[in-house]
């Protein structure tokens, strides 16, 4: 299999970028299992690279798909309670929550998608968002292997110490907006 898949890069390649094109579209399959898959065949630097620009590629198929297709079409695909679960993380600040939504799996990216582009997000604004997050998720997920390698960690216990992570900075963004909300109504 190995063989098969060495002489054949450029097609794994393919394949693999439109897996990553795919998920944020409408594959249920989570980020870090389809960077951590292309990563182990591909190598950490190419997957990371091919997963950035595929899922790229999707973020903005997706939010133009509900920009320009309409409720009705958008409808079919996402449960109302999942936008409206959105509209609710996002309606108070939307650069912060857009970049914490896409950086941490809270909804899925095409909930992000479809609820950014519907609720007149500036594409610029959501291109920039999308870039940045997703830049720092794919190559933090394609070298997760082998940092994990070099702390001498087992695979759970880095998947904790990033859940834990992760979990400390949104604790902090939410702590430090209610308390500038509550500065702000005094």
């Amino acid at each position: 299999m190995e063989i098969l898949l060495h002489e054949n890069q450029l097609v794994v390649a393919f394949i693999y970028f439109t897996i990553c094109f795919l998920q944020p579209i409408l594959l249920p399959f989570p980020e870090a299992a389809t960077v951590g898959a292309g990563s182990a065949v591909l190598g950490s630097f190419p997957a990371a690279c091919i997963g950035f620009v595929g899922t790229l590629s999707g973020i903005i198929f997706a939010y133009f798909i509900a920009k320009f297709g309409g409720q009705t079409i958008i409808r079919k695909w996402v449960k109302d309670h999942h936008l409206k679960q959105y509209e609710r993380y996002v309606s108070r600040n939307e650069i912060s929550i857009l970049f914490i939504l896409f950086m941490i799996p809270i909804l899925p990216d095409e909930i992000i998608c479809i609820g950014a582009g519907l609720s007149g997000v500036s594409f610029r604004r959501f291109l920039i968002i999308a870039c940045i997050a997703k830049l720092i998720t794919s190559f933090s997920l394609a070298y997760s292997v082998n940092f994990a390698q070099s702390l001498a960690l087992t695979e759970t216990q880095f998947s904790f110490l990033v859940i834990g992570i992760l979990g400390i900075v949104l604790l902090t963004t939410v702590i430090s907006k209610k308390m500038l909300l509550k500065r702000n109504n005094t």
